[in-house]
């Protein structure tokens, strides 16, 4: 199996990937990809073989209740936050999806995920729309719920699982917690060189988590939301250890988010 992590950026200078080989219990680290073109991200998406899988760091969706103000707003029909107050419909409402409400409590006090709709985060939904609708052209399609060969993953949350985050963020720390990881000396400085490859590569990791089912599904409650929301996957506490011991995919398990 091959994974693919990326770490999105609306500016390309801070877009990197990684990609990871597993065989025989271990994961071949490759150098990371920085400074990624939409070219980049597209070849090697397209190039995902049966069995492989991607985890994007990036809003797969706009939180539904924002797209709805947006366009009630457009076609000057009543504001939706009507009769609410604006600050708290604001800042919760259209400001979070169902997935980022479900992620900021699982891992609170860690800071919950970057809006989709607000400041730069915005413009970075629509480089990976752009992104989605190329590769859905070029006949791979991408379920934001994550039963597909490409998941929407959350570095950060990701690290705050595996007991990461409290940590130095460097590759011998990683390598530590994931003897398992092969990395020869110079890939390693350059993912210590920079932050966004070090997130690409935790995202890599993260889809190994998901092809495992190792990560937490949309329940029926949540899908229809998930479906075009998108959907951060979040990985099984403790899980990283069990990451190179399980050869290929699992049956996808529902969620078991009960809050």
């Amino acid at each position: 199996m091959r994974t693919v992590g990326i770490d999105l950026s609306a500016d390309r200078s801070k877009t990197a990937m990684s990609v990871l080989e597993w065989k025989d219990g271990v994961a071949e680290v490759g150098p990371p990809a920085v400074k990624c073109t939409d070219d980049a991200l597209i070849d090697q998406l397209t190039g995902l073989r049966p069995g492989d899988r991607a985890g994007v760091d990036t809003p797969f969706g706009w939180p539904a209740e924002f797209v709805r103000a947006v366009g009630a707003h457009h076609a000057e029909k009543p504001w939706p936050g009507r009769g609410q107050d604006s600050e708290r419909y604001r800042k919760d409402r259209l400001r979070y999806r169902l997935t980022d409400r479900i992620v900021r409590d699982q891992i609170y006090p860690v800071g919950a995920p970057l809006p989709a709709p607000f400041d730069r985060i915005g413009a970075m939904v629509a480089r990976w729309a752009h992104l989605a609708d190329e590769l859905d052209r070029r006949g791979v399609h991408v379920d934001r719920t994550g039963r597909g060969p490409i998941a929407e993953v959350y570095p950060k949350a990701s690290r705050h699982r595996w007991g990461l985050l409290g940590g130095p963020r460097t590759m011998d720390a990683l390598l530590a917690a994931a003897p398992w990881l092969r990395c020869d000396a110079p890939t390693a400085r350059a993912y210590d060189a920079s932050e966004h490859a070090f997130d690409a590569l935790v995202c890599s990791l993260t889809a190994r988590a998901v092809a495992c089912g190792l990560t937490t599904f949309p329940d029926a409650a949540e899908a229809d939301d998930a479906r075009t929301e998108g959907w951060i996957h979040l990985p099984v506490p403790g899980s990283l250890a069990r990451l190179p011991l399980q050869e290929g995919a699992v049956p996808m398990p529902p969620s078991t988010y009960t809050g």
